[in-house]
């Protein structure tokens, strides 16, 4: 006589969750997500604001997140000089309450090395 064991359906990873985890996942995109939740700054000022990010990867990142309409880039002209600002859209500021809960997650769960 043959046992068959039924195998258990495995969960479908929902594509738009994918694409989600995956914009947000990337190395620095959290980070600056994170700086920028708090207030909109110029390129250099977000620069200093993350620790070890290159120009060339902060430019990259800010260029990805503008694509996906986490980020906006405004310029505008102050004392005769342009300056940019990088700031949430509506998109990227609703990530407010994502940002809060893994806070939360964070005190409870995560021990740092000391």
């Amino acid at each position: 006589m043959e046992v068959t064991i039924k195998q258990p359906d495995l969960p479908v990873m929902c594509s738009k969750m994918e694409h989600a985890c995956k914009v947000i996942g990337k190395k620095w995109n959290s980070l600056i997500i994170e700086v920028l939740l708090a207030t909109p700054l110029r390129f250099g000022q977000l620069r200093d604001s993350i620790n070890g990010i290159s120009d060339r990867v902060l430019i990259e990142r800010l260029r990805e997140l503008t694509e996906e309409g986490i980020v906006r880039k405004e310029e505008s002209e102050v004392n005769g000089h342009n300056i940019t600002v990088y700031t949430l859209t509506e998109k990227g500021q609703d990530l407010q309450k994502i940002f809060n809960n893994l806070h939360r997650w964070a005190d409870e769960w995560v021990e740092l090395a000391e």
